[in-house]
């Protein structure tokens, strides 16, 4: 199911290769972008890192500030500068992140105090986190599921104590991977 969503919204905003110019207006994500309210340099600034992520994680971009990680979850990127993920898919994509975390679910944030970019994980497995500074999660699955935190090497060095449990201001420095159960 979430595949199929995935893949009817890439072909409704999809139009060619994402890529934003020097306005950010040449991403055939420009227009969500700019029916969402951002200006044509948030729009650009925006891209510019949807395209870093690309590179750096791999993945396909669906929306203008949503990357599809492989088919295993989605990373829901904000505008820089702003605090949190706009929906610009019209709830066609939600943000499981963006407030209230749905049980069973184990969110990561690049900033602290649970904002930023957010890559909400579901299913058990090992997602990459892409982020070197502090920054936050929240873990609320199944009563009790530990979550693992690994180094460059896919080593656990650390876990949590079990949902729910939560850091607000947590160090990625380390982190290369997150095994959320």
């Amino acid at each position: 199911m979430f595949a199929v969503a995935v893949a009817a919204l890439a072909l409704t905003f999809s139009t060619g290769v994402a890529s934003a110019g020097a306005e950010g207006a040449t991403s055939p994500y420009a227009s969500q972008a700019r029916q969402s309210g951002l200006t044509a340099s948030q729009t650009s600034a925006l891209q510019h890192e949807v395209d870093r992520y690309l590179a750096q994680m791999g993945g396909r971009q669906v929306a203008a500030n949503v990357i599809d990680l492989g088919g295993k979850n989605l990373m829901f990127v904000a505008v820089p500068g702003e605090a949190h993920p706009r929906d610009m898919t019209k709830g066609a994509l939600v943000n499981v992140c963006d407030g209230v975390i749905p049980y069973g679910y184990f969110c990561a944030y690049k900033g602290t105090g649970f904002t930023g970019t957010s890559i909400p994980m579901y299913s058990c497995a090992r997602y990459r986190i892409p982020w070197t500074a502090d920054g936050s999660w929240y873990n609320d699955q199944t009563t009790g599921t530990v979550a693992n935190f690994l180094d460059d090497s896919g080593v656990s060095r650390w876990h949590d104590e079990g949902a729910e449990d939560w850091d607000a201001d947590a160090p990625w420095y380390w982190v290369h991977w997150v095994k959320n159960c």
